[in-house]
């Protein structure tokens, strides 16, 4: 296996996810809780940002002259052929992809990712940034607030293997970012689509919006229950409407006699069954419901 990185510079593309001078700190995906450096004290914090490539008559991201030297590097780094895997991690995404991810978010439907090749790189190092041509080391950018998401730039890729039998994949770490020209902001935040959220509120009756949001007294929302991105999400319940704890729905007023017992459900987090008005409730939609395990 290889072990010297290759080194790439991208072309001009869009930041479309992240900051290259912003460090978050890495959580572990089963708990939640930080994960620590060597010392076991200190957090280990991780500088990410996605990049859109323009595409052209390719067919294929590893048909791009950038994209044949992240090919080789995993080629390189995987000689027994883990590359091949269907689950090899390339790092480099097809914004016209209509496949779900794990939260439900699809490529297509978000902002600068169709009609590109997305880029995801990550750092646990600081990122040196610059404006394109003022490479000086006095010229580096000192302030995050002069690169904002929607902005146009290049990267400087270093390209191995990460050397992993259970999740083959490259690494894709930036070490410098060249900011080439301001571009439309893209808010970055879960939010709601105004439009689409009064549009469905408008077409129900006022006593049925009640008798959906109103849990009953003393309820508690279900542990851990988030609407996955890329549909309309479910409120955050910090400050949303609670959904509620027991296994059936509030009456709502309105609410014709149900025929048959109303399906039951399994939140996101797996706690449950709840009925599929009560999720409806704390804001699931048919999306969330195709992908939740019935009681």
């Amino acid at each position: 296996m290889s072990d010297k990185p290759v080194e790439i510079t991208t072309p001009i593309g869009r930041l479309v996810g992240g900051h290259p001078m912003v460090h978050d700190v890495v959580k572990d995906d089963k708990t939640g809780q930080p994960k620590m450096q060597a010392d076991g004290v200190t957090p280990r914090t991780n500088a990410f940002f996605a990049l859109a490539i323009p595409k052209g008559a390719e067919s294929g991201w590893w048909e791009t002259s950038w994209g044949q030297q992240i090919y080789q590097a995993g080629v390189a780094g995987f000689p027994g052929g883990a590359h091949q895997r269907p689950d090899f991690a390339w790092k480099v995404e097809d914004g016209d992809s209509t496949i779900p991810n794990k939260r439900l978010k699809k490529n297509c439907d978000r902002e600068g990712y169709p009609g590109h090749w997305v880029i995801r790189c990550s750092t646990g190092l600081n990122i040196r940034c610059y404006h394109d041509g003022k490479f000086s080391p006095h010229e580096q950018i000192q302030q995050k607030e002069a690169i904002k998401a929607g902005d146009y730039g290049r990267a400087a890729l270093l390209v191995k293997g990460n050397a992993s039998d259970q999740s083959p994949g490259v690494y894709l770490n930036p070490d410098m970012f060249a900011l080439s020209r301001a571009g439309i902001e893209i808010q970055l935040g879960e939010q709601r689509d105004a439009a689409d959220a009064f549009k469905e509120a408008a077409q129900m009756p006022a006593n049925a919006q009640l008798g959906a949001a109103a849990g009953p007294a003393g309820a508690t929302p279900p542990p851990a229950m988030a609407g996955p991105a890329g549909v309309q999400p479910a409120p955050d319940f910090a400050s949303g409407p609670s959904a509620p704890a027991g296994p059936s729905a509030p009456a709502g007023p309105s609410a014709p006699a149900a025929a048959e017992p109303e399906p039951m459900y399994f939140d996101a987090s797996g706690a449950g069954p709840f009925s599929k008005a009560a999720l409806t409730g704390a804001g699931y939609t048919e999306a969330h419901f195709a992908t939740l395990r019935r009681a």
